[in-house]
């Protein structure tokens, strides 16, 4: 593939080639797995490793915070104790950022930024390899009544940090494709609505135009495999309520690309996304983006890998159970 023609992002994706983490190349993490690369990016200076809380069984929650500047980014990853694909890009993240001044970046980006990253929100989750928590609870839909350890971290830190951008990240089942094609979405974007009417204000406007431009991007690297998610409103959700906090809120969900078990081009992708995202917030590239900029990335469609699906077939003997079948 030819590089980039844009310097910093060509930049960037030589950078993840050289740095990312070797040993987070797998198919699931778990936190015994990102200990040893969390504690040696916690040694070296110019960022702050905190733990801001327990898991329900008590596993330690913790943020990286880099920089002091005034505009807040927040970022999480794990949220679903079974989608480890953006824990490795935050860390391979920040590790090129500790390491490398990179062009795109004005030298004292850090006086104009706080990046603040929490890479995995849902240890005990992770444990297991499920998507809730070990109270049986779906984390990203315990927005509005908090019942779990994990979700209450995430409001804290909502709460406090005040972030003008968040990032959601998550990954999605590997039969999404991207519009009518069969092409597999190996990114898929959105800007949550934080009300049922689906109203564009300023910061969720800012958030469509961050990801047109990740869009642009990207696709030069991985070609009409660029979904966006459909944008129905969910009041449990916690993307939707930090977007009604006032945050640009953005959902990266990391997807199949073939010949790719461990979903490592969608590692990378993110890696590139974010720092895509992190320079434009500093240049203003952004602003040179509009809604139908945002519009025209295709449908993140549901099954568009499945030729036929059947609902609700009952399945064995003597445990008789309600599943779907995808052919």
């Amino acid at each position: 593939m030819t590089a980039h023609p844009h310097l910093p992002v060509a930049e960037i994706a030589t950078k993840f080639d050289e740095m990312h983490w070797p040993s987070l190349n797998k198919v699931h993490l778990t936190a015994e797995d990102i200990s040893p690369v969390v504690n040696q990016i916690a040694e070296q200076s110019g960022i702050t490793l905190t733990q801001i809380g327990t898991s329900y069984e008590g596993r330690p929650v913790s943020r990286f915070t880099l920089g002091s500047g005034k505009c807040v980014i927040l970022a999480w990853t794990q949220m679903h104790g079974d989608e480890a694909t953006a824990t490795a890009a935050v860390l391979d993240w920040l590790h090129i950022l500790l390491n490398e001044q990179l062009n795109g970046l004005p030298a004292n980006w850090q006086s104009q930024v706080t990046l603040h990253v929490i890479p995995m929100l849902n240890p005990d989750g992770a444990q297991r390899r499920t998507r809730i928590n070990a109270q049986g609870i779906d984390i990203n839909r315990d927005a509005r009544t908090l019942q779990s350890p994990e979700g209450q971290i995430l409001q804290q830190q909502v709460a406090t940090l005040s972030p003008d951008i968040a990032f959601n990240l998550h990954d999605q089942n590997p039969y999404y494709t991207t519009g009518v094609s069969s092409n597999p979405a190996t990114i898929a974007f959105l800007a949550p609505a934080y009300h049922e009417d689906k109203h564009v204000d300023g910061p969720r406007l800012r958030a469509k135009q961050l990801i047109a431009h990740m869009a642009g991007v990207l696709s030069h690297f991985i070609p009409q495999c660029i979904g966006r998610y459909d944008d129905t409103y969910s009041f449990r959700s916690f993307g939707d309520n930090i977007a009604a906090s006032g945050a640009s809120t953005i959902l990266i969900e990391s997807g199949a690309a073939i010949n790719d078990p461990h979903r490592q081009v969608a590692r990378k992708m993110n890696v590139i996304g974010l720092q895509t995202a992190l320079e434009s917030l500093l240049t203003k590239q952004f602003t040179q983006y509009s809604l139908a900029d945002y519009y025209r990335i295709p449908d993140n469609r549901e099954d568009g890998l499945c030729d036929v699906k059947i609902h609700d077939v009952t399945l064995g003997n003597d445990k008789p159970y309600v599943a779907d079948i995808s052919i």
